[in-house]
């Protein structure tokens, strides 16, 4: 499993960037351009919850609590999700290491090809200026045999010094697929990431999961999930993977069900 998040190098990296624009905004001409915030704050990790604990054969150890975790997290890093939200995280990170043209009027844009799967596409990002706080963004991707037929892949608004941001990922370029909000204290280390599922009228509609990051707890991460079949609430160590689980549909009961750590194989134990 990769370490998830890793907020500490990351809340780092951005109170130097804060104070910086704090102690420079009044130096910034209003049209620079904006900074992009750091993927890792826009998109989802699931990666401590991305795969089922390696069981040997004859073990006697259960796993029911981990894999009842991985199993409800699985929702939203399912093809179900991912075939909207896989294209522009790739495609936005690619963003991240380009050059902005200044097309004036308060507006950047980046432009890049960008090769997915089996095809090539063309990558429109542009950012405006709303006011002294905040500046929109928006993607287009267009096939590169057919550039002129770009769509909408999400559209936002993110604050300039990056502690907060709103966003849709859409498919079609017009039907809401997934909303998305991001609250980031750097100073503090905390930081929360919420997805809700909008597509109109299907099973799981109105579902969302919710990420919070806390550096001085124990449990410094957690997620809360609202599906069709009910809430789970999660928190585990993002050093030594160690966790519990609370689902009372699930196991009948509002307490929390336990999860050794990584090294000891993500084995059910008695929560202490």
């Amino acid at each position: 499993m990769k370490k998830t998040w890793n907020f500490r190098i990351l809340s780092a990296v951005m109170l130097t960037l804060t104070v910086l624009f704090a102690t420079s905004c009044e130096k910034k001409d209003k049209n620079d351009r904006p900074d992009l915030p750091p993927a890792e704050l826009l998109f989802m990790d699931y990666s401590d919850f991305e795969e089922q604990p390696g069981l040997s054969k004859g073990s006697i150890e259960s796993h029911e609590n981990f894999i009842h975790a991985y199993g409800t997290v699985l929702f939203w890093h399912s093809p179900f999700i991912t075939v909207h939200t896989a294209l522009p995280v790739a495609a936005y990170k690619i963003a991240m290491a380009q050059e902005a043209v200044d097309l004036g009027d308060n507006t950047w844009m980046w432009s890049y090809d960008f090769g997915w799967g089996e095809h090539s596409y063309v990558v429109s990002l542009t950012a405006s200026r709303i006011n002294n706080e905040e500046f929109s963004i928006e993607m287009n991707v267009a096939l590169a045999s057919m550039p002129e037929m770009g769509i909408l892949w999400f559209d936002g608004v993110v604050r300039y010094d990056h502690t907060q941001a709103s966003w849709t990922i859409y498919k079609e370029g017009t039907v809401a697929v997934v909303e998305a909000e991001m609250n980031a204290d750097f100073e503090a280390e905390n930081a929360s990431l919420k997805y809700t599922y909008v597509e109109p009228d299907m099973e799981e509609t109105g579902s969302y999961i919710l990420y919070e990051y806390d550096s001085q707890e124990a449990y410094d991460a957690s997620y809360t999930l609202s599906l069709a079949a009910g809430m789970t609430e999660i928190e585990w160590n993002t050093s030594t993977k160690e966790g519990h689980v609370k689902d009372e549909a699930k196991f009948g009961d509002a307490n929390w069900h336990c999860w050794d750590s990584l090294a000891n194989g993500l084995a059910d134990k008695d929560c202490e």
